[in-house]
């Protein structure tokens, strides 16, 4: 009987041992989870009774030692009753204890199995982006389609996976013997190593997509950059600015780096879907394929970036010789200013000649008032002209410094692109070169149109201002002459004065002669005769000069 007592409670030590075991492999097994602590606890609950009943059944065994020594065979099988049942309950728990660390096991394997689905869903998401990003109907739409597919596939695979082993994680919960337990917390595991193995095939499946597409984009984005290049080019040369020179080289810069960065995508793309199949469950595998797509995709961006900054590159070269074509414009307008203004300047000299000759003209009974007032229009026409034309040349010049502004502007969002880190800020910076851009060309159209106002007011004023002296020179005209006509008049007038009074004077040198006045008196009257014959003859010519002079005024 004290046999008996001695091996329950060994038995009883081994299985508190065993319960102790299992407890720790199934804190081991939980990894932490949320889901794995309440069939943790009863794993510690479990052994913490068993060794309970271990220490009992060691008590019994001592007990029972005690009774031999007294020769007490009652108490001796009483304390091997203990022992036993004691035993008993120890086992029963070191067996709870090992269906709690399955299921522990199972409950992990279903939260791995649900992560891995959940992660093949993911990769199969990824995929499916790819796939719509790649350029509709192209070869790289199609291959992306297939990889898209066998994501599809392996995240619905891996979604079966993780129901199998959610199933036999609720079998083994429900377990009371630990061979069942056992079996579904390894059902579990295969299940869940089987979702594992899916979501890296969704995972490798899905970073391959990314990678091809990857590749198209820095594709695209080095086509857009060269197309870019050259307009850029074509810029600098038809313009022959400078500044726009400058835009061209840095276009050059710009096209080098997105065809770098493409030829680097298209390397890592192609590292990338050639990953060893025999490989393909092996989570460093895809590990090692998302390294290389993650290169493809940062090339990628790479070369959209520089793609950008040469689009960029296109607006600044607009901006530069809208700004150097600005200039000019203002300094034309500027000059048909000045020349309006020297116009009206002719144009006033013009209408004052016209008044003086109208006065001079209306003294001698001509009268020249709607020539007079013709001179005068022209010159308020000249001289609104010449205003229109400064005002003009003030908008011109306003709005050169506006294109100047709206240049800072895209040459500050050039700064921007270059130091940008991320796609938002490199398409902000675009918007905000080609807004600055499409603005200074609106004030340079402006600044033009000022412009060909000025010109055409400079026009205007010089009309006016030959208007207003071919005015002044008919009343000058019409003065001269009505002065010539006066003076012919008078000179004839005078001339037939003269005449008379010559005649006059010869009649009575004849008197004279023929009187019996002395010889004195009659050589007097003769040289009196004479003398008056010379003036009336020089009457007589000046009336002649003042006619020829009245002929020529007349005709011109």
């Amino acid at each position: 009987e004290l046999q008996k007592a001695k091996t329950a409670k060994d038995e009883s030590a081994t299985a508190a041992k065993d319960a102790e075991t299992a407890k720790k492999n199934a804190v081991d097994a939980g990894k932490g989870l949320d889901a794995a602590k309440g069939a943790i606890k009863k794993a510690e609950e479990a052994a913490a009774e068993a060794k309970n009943q271990a220490a009992i059944a060691e008590k019994a065994a001592k007990d029972a030692e005690a009774a031999e020594k007294e020769n007490n065979l009652e108490n001796v099988k009483s304390q091997v009753k203990i022992a036993d049942e004691a035993l008993k309950k120890a086992k029963s728990k070191k067996n709870e204890a090992e269906i709690a660390a399955k299921i522990v096991k199972a409950v992990v394997a279903k939260e791995e199995a649900q992560k891995a689905s959940d992660e093949a869903q993911k990769a199969c998401e990824k995929a499916q982006k790819a796939h719509a990003k790649a350029q509709k109907a192209s070869d790289t739409a199609k291959a992306v389609e297939t990889f898209k597919k066998a994501a599809e596939a392996a995240a619905e695979n891996a979604k079966e996976k993780a129901e199998n082993a959610n199933a036999a994680a609720a079998e083994a919960e429900g377990a009371n013997e630990l061979d069942v337990a056992k079996k579904e917390a390894t059902d579990a595991e295969t299940a869940a190593y089987d979702a594992k193995k899916e979501q890296v095939k969704a995972k490798i499946a899905a970073e391959v997509a990314k990678a091809k597409v990857a590749k198209e984009e820095a594709d695209a984005a080095q086509k857009k950059a060269e197309a870019a290049k050259k307009i850029v080019d074509k810029i600098a040369k038809d313009s022959e600015v400078p500044e726009a020179q400058k835009a061209a080289e840095f276009a050059t810069e710009t096209v080098k780096k997105a065809t770098t960065a493409a030829t680097e995508a298209g390397k890592n793309a192609q590292e990338a879907e050639k990953s060893p199949e025999e490989a393909e469950e092996k989570a460093e595998t895809s590990d090692a394929v998302k390294g290389k797509a993650d290169a493809a995709e940062k090339a990628a961006g790479e070369a959209k970036k520089a793609s950008i900054e040469t689009e960029i590159a296109v607006e600044v070269a607009k901006a530069e010789v809208l700004n150097a074509e600005v200039k000019k414009t203002a300094q034309e307008a500027e000059k048909d200013a000045t020349e309006a203004k020297e116009q009206a300047e002719k144009a006033k000299a013009a209408a004052e000649e016209a008044k003086t000759h109208g006065e001079k003209a209306e003294k001698v009974g001509e009268s020249t008032k709607a020539h007079s007032d013709k001179a005068q229009q022209e010159n308020k026409n000249a001289k609104d002209a010449s205003e229109e034309a400064e005002n003009r040349a003030v908008d011109a010049l306003e709005e050169a410094y506006a294109v100047e502004a709206h240049l800072a502007r895209t040459k500050n969002a050039a700064e921007s692109a270059k130091s940008a880190t991320d796609m938002s800020e490199l398409e902000k910076a675009k918007e905000e070169a080609i807004d600055a851009a499409n603005i200074a060309h609106q004030k340079w159209l402006k600044a033009t149109q000022a412009a060909t106002i000025a010109k055409e007011k400079k026009e205007a004023a010089k009309v006016a201002a030959e208007k207003a002296q071919t005015a002044a020179n008919v009343v000058k005209d019409k003065a001269a002459k009505a002065e010539a006509k006066k003076a012919e008049t008078e000179a004839v007038k005078a001339a037939v004065e003269a005449r008379a009074a010559a005649e006059e004077a010869k009649q009575e040198a004849a008197k004279v002669g023929a009187s019996k006045e002395p010889q004195e008196t009659k050589n007097k009257a003769n040289v009196e005769a004479e003398a008056t014959g010379n003036e009336a003859k020089k009457a007589e010519d000046a009336a002649e000069e003042a006619k020829e002079a009245a002929k020529k005024a007349n005709e011109a």
